[in-house]
């Protein structure tokens, strides 16, 4: 009688630990996917910030969820997350955008075909999605797989259909510092696709107050004294810089120039700017992007 209990006793301690290594292996109930054994990406380790190759092998006929930016050789541009399918041994490489600020991504895995998929909340990050094991539940928000044009890259769009649990493979994300920053200098943030460190070069050399005699505005190497709307020589300085600036990104300038009286003294302002950099859709051309830079500060008088 008592072997027979022990008997019971050690086959449910199995029971339990094969159930949590199941979970950590991430195999989908319904198609017995296998994070582990049925897919390899490489690399393991994503720089963050910027767009790098990204090959994923299947070991079994499985389909992949990319819930990142992905550059489309086909169509040149960039698109948000793709589905790809995969028969057993067959590989595919994708250019892909790592996340900067966080140090974790996945790859959803289902089965061979699989349209539907499970996606993170609007308000929590894909790791904090992971980590509460979203992965296994049936209640996440969902997108539906839409075919690619022209055996173009699927892309997605949101759906109502619910969705059952997927397989995960975690990877982790390093974003790289530049060389000629140490952390406290910002170095954290001195790399990648759009970077702090460039952004805040440049609020330097706008409020750079180093003395500079030739300098007629304002006496100094940055762009000081922008008053707005004061006519000032300063605050056309000021403007000329953004414009030159815009136009080596690439953008097509519009300035827009406009008097306006103040609404708290009455006094007329005799002129002020928007300065807008535009980009317009290679594609569509009626669709545009805007990229505007708040250059003016408060005057000390007709600031209505």
């Amino acid at each position: 009688m008592l072997g027979r209990s022990s008997s019971r006793a050690v086959l449910l301690v199995l029971l339990m630990f094969s159930a949590a290594f199941s979970g950590c292996f991430g195999e989908t109930e319904q198609s017995g996917i296998n994070s582990e054994k049925d897919v390899v990406v490489t690399p393991q380790t994503l720089s963050g910030g910027i767009f790098q190759p990204m090959t994923i092998t299947a070991k079994a006929d499985l389909s992949v969820f990319v819930p990142y930016l992905i550059f489309n050789e086909d169509s040149g541009f960039v698109q948000n997350s793709t589905v790809i399918d995969l028969k057993s041994d067959e590989s595919v490489q994708l250019s892909v955008l790592a996340p900067p600020r966080t140090d974790t991504a996945v790859v959803l895995l289902g089965e061979y075909g699989r349209d539907v998929w499970p996606i993170r909340s609007i308000d929590e990050s894909w790791k904090t999605w992971f980590d509460r094991r979203g992965y296994d539940s049936n209640e996440n928000p969902s997108v539906v797989r839409i075919p690619g044009v022209n055996n173009s890259l699927d892309t997605i769009a949101y759906s109502n259909a619910s969705s059952d649990s997927v397989a995960v493979t975690k990877l982790s994300i390093k974003r790289q510092m530049a060389a000629a920053y140490s952390e406290a200098d910002g170095g954290r943030h001195s790399m990648g696709l759009v970077d702090g460190r460039t952004v805040f070069n440049y609020i330097n050399v706008m409020s750079d107050e180093t003395p500079d005699p030739t300098d007629l505005g304002d006496g100094a190497v940055g762009y000081l004294d922008r008053w707005a709307g004061q006519g000032n020589l300063a605050y056309e300085d000021a403007a000329q810089y953004l414009i030159q600036t815009m136009e080596n990104f690439g953008l097509e300038v519009i300035v827009q120039r406009f008097v306006y009286d103040s609404l708290m003294t009455g006094a007329q302002n005799p002129e002020a700017y928007n300065v807008c950099g535009y980009r317009f859709g290679e594609v569509d051309p009626n669709k545009w992007m805007v990229f505007g830079a708040h250059f003016d500060i408060a005057p000390p008088v007709n600031g209505g």
